[in-house]
């Protein structure tokens, strides 16, 4: 071989590792590019049919607290109690009446969840268990709250309808959160109509209209496959950090729920979409109407999912009264701010109900000494998500929370006069979600196997390149002093 061919193939293999340091500076920028384009809600894009109609159900899960000794706790004891469940149900998520805003980058569309129950995944749903009464301690304490002046009318009304002699009712569990409890209205009594207008009118929401002197009422059922609510997204064709953002609901820019306009603000998406490539320290902040706020899981620590490097986030209601930007969720702060780890909900739904984690977990421990038979764990009440970055894909989530209600005695009310003031547990939900091997090896396939072909090839080309370089040169070198050994000789 001659000195020409060795300097032939050394340029050929600085070419080659130039090559492949180019494609290590210029792939990375070329596939967040591709990633971009195609993370968007852009009519037709696969991101977009996968949006509009979830392909896969969430597992929903009610857990209920039975109470084991109605009869003290309505004389004022400590309640015991005992949790029932799970009861599950298939939850899909799809969104109907969906408009596009070319000129806003937007989309419009409602949004509707519908549940379909799986006692064969769970308990059978015909338990039955001892709960704080939905209609008798609800309305009455709101009334107090808001309406002093009626409290006595309406204190009349609910024993014409209820006959209440204690404040707990016993039903099977379904009747409870789905096929609802029956409300008499075919009465004469002035007080028991006035509440029955409520019904009549929509006021009362879980309502349910039988016939014109009948209802039902549930915590759940009105909410199975019906509007949930009007949605303005951003499609993020033109910036892949605002896709899903949310820019309007029910045709508001913000809410109008809380007294300061930074909770009042819409932050995230609806959920059901992310960005890809956003950084840790971003957050996953979703909007959640049901608590009319936004709601932001923090970065905690790397992991593996199905093969898959994560990134998992997890979050807690924190402590409202020592957070300044979050003093607005207070009714009136100082004075009405939530216990740490709760939310109210109070003016989101115009309900004496309070949102914790389940368990009370990370909530002030005087929640948690008030009740007997809580155990709060970690691992079975807390709140994360397993997240994929590159691709903005949720690979593993469990959201879970937990309703209480805001008891406080009722002299007006028999039942209620003696109740002791506490945040009592009524059920915990939880929204699991943890994507299979087909959805995981598409994204291996997309985002993971296409960067490992071109780091492949990367190395081998800038190796090869430079050992054939390092080797060319070492033999011109080696040709040039066996000439110049020659040359020697011949002198």
């Amino acid at each position: 071989m001659t000195e020409k061919f060795y300097r032939r193939v050394a340029i050929a293999c600085i070419i080659l590792a130039v090559v492949g340091i180019s494609l290590g500076v210029a792939f990375p920028h070329l596939f967040k590019k591709l990633i971009k384009s195609q993370i968007n809600l852009k009519p037709g894009s696969d991101s977009r049919k996968m949006w509009e109609k979830f392909p896969i159900y969430i597992k929903f899960s009610i857990y209920v607290f039975n109470v084991t000794n109605p009869q003290e706790v309505q004389d004022g004891g400590k309640p015991r109690l005992q949790e029932v469940g799970p009861f599950v149900f298939e939850e899909w998520k799809d969104k109907y009446d969906i408009e596009d805003i070319e000129e806003e980058d937007a989309v419009e569309f409602t949004m509707r969840n519908t549940f379909i129950f799986r006692p064969d995944l769970g308990l059978s749903g015909e338990e039955v268990v001892t709960f704080p009464h939905p209609l008798v301690q609800v309305m009455g304490i709101a009334i107090k709250r808001e309406k002093f002046a009626m409290l006595q009318m309406i204190a009349e009304g609910l024993e014409e309808l209820f006959k209440a002699r204690s404040a707990f009712i016993q039903a099977p569990v379904m009747d409870i959160f789905f096929r609802g409890i029956d409300v008499n209205c075919d009465t004469e009594n002035f007080a028991a109509k006035a509440i029955c207008l409520n019904f009549h009118t929509g006021a009362v929401k879980g309502g349910v209209k039988v016939d014109d002197t009948h209802f039902k009422f549930s915590l759940l059922g009105a909410g199975n496959h019906s509007d949930a609510g009007r949605f303005k997204v951003s499609r993020g064709t033109k910036d892949h950090r605002t896709v899903g953002k949310v820019l309007e609901y029910d045709n508001d820019e913000q809410l109008n729920i809380w007294p300061e306009d930074e909770c009042n603000q819409l932050r995230g998406t609806d959920s059901t979409i992310f960005a890809p490539l956003m950084s840790p320290s971003d957050g996953l902040w979703s909007f959640s109407p049901d608590l009319c706020r936004s709601l932001g899981p923090q970065f905690q620590k790397k992991t593996t999912y199905n093969g898959l490097p994560a990134l998992r986030y997890v979050m807690d209601l924190g402590d409202v009264k020592n957070e300044p930007e979050n003093h607005c969720f207070c009714r009136d702060y100082p004075d009405m701010c939530p216990h740490k780890g709760t939310m109210d909900l109070s003016l989101c739904n115009e309900t004496p109900m309070i949102a914790s984690q389940p368990h009370f977990l990370n909530a002030d421990p005087k929640l948690l000494a008030d009740v007997d038979g809580l155990e709060p764990n970690e691992q079975k009440h807390g709140i994360f998500i397993d997240f994929e970055i590159f691709s903005g894909t949720p690979l593993s989530i469990a959201k879970r929370l937990q309703f209480n209600l805001d008891v406080e005695p009722i002299e007006q009310i028999p039942v209620m006069s003696k109740l002791r003031p506490l945040v009592m547990p009524l059920f915990w939900i939880e929204e699991a979600v943890a994507l299979g091997n087909d959805f995981t090896k598409i994204i291996k396939g997309k985002v993971f196997t296409t960067q490992t072909i071109v780091n492949v090839f990367m190395w081998n080309t800038i190796i090869i390149g430079f050992c054939g370089a390092a080797f060319s040169i070492f033999m011109i070198s080696v040709r040039r002093q066996d000439g110049q050994k020659i040359f020697d000789v011949k002198s």
